[in-house]
């Protein structure tokens, strides 16, 4: 059950009954290292690191950037084309009606001047 002790600033324990646990951030930071410890404990390799090495090898790990892949390239390429076509096709549409064009210019240079009185 959830208790004063579980409950955030202001919380009321009387609001729900179920069997819920609140979980800080820190108890997530604290659970994550408590399974790398045993994780790295349970490694052959790791036996003979000295905690300086270990700590190094650690923060190398989890500073690496990763690439994006082919997959992700192609799919980042494939919405800026996506994106260049849907623009294009508006900016055709604009231009073969006489009245939208009027209305988009307008429209364009009053946000200019409105945007120019900002600064």
């Amino acid at each position: 059950m959830v208790n004063e002790n579980d409950l955030w600033e202001g919380g009321d324990p009387e609001l729900d009954k179920e069997d819920y646990v609140l979980v800080k951030q820190e108890d997530i930071v604290d659970g994550i290292a408590c399974f790398m410890a045993a994780y790295l404990l349970s490694l052959k390799q790791t036996k003979d690191l000295t905690p300086n090495q270990l700590q190094e090898a650690l923060s190398k790990t989890f500073s690496v950037k990763k690439r994006k892949g082919k997959l992700r390239k192609a799919w980042d390429g494939s919405k800026v084309i996506y994106n260049v076509a849907s623009w294009g096709a508006t900016a055709i549409g604009i231009y073969q009606n006489p009245a939208i064009l009027r209305a988009a210019s307008a429209a364009f240079w009053t946000s200019c001047r409105v945007i120019s009185k900002l600064f």
